[in-house]
């Protein structure tokens, strides 16, 4: 038995609201994963400043306590 055009069309229309509903979850998601990670980085970016200003802090203590 062959498909109708009609069935055919109802099916390829029904696949593509599936698609693009999964297609927006995973935006969003990737959105949330690239919000996630650029938060994670700024976090270890500063944390990296301040063991560099710890130590260049724990540096000019030992220049004067040699003075």
């Amino acid at each position: 038995m062959a498909l109708k055009n009609e069935e055919v069309l109802e099916n390829l229309k029904n696949q593509l609201q599936e698609v693009t509903k999964q297609l927006n979850t995973l935006t969003e998601t990737r959105i949330k994963l690239l919000g996630a990670v650029d938060v994670l980085e700024q976090i270890e970016d500063s944390k990296k400043e301040e063991e560099s200003t710890d130590s260049v802090e724990a540096e000019a203590e030992v220049v004067e306590e040699g003075n």
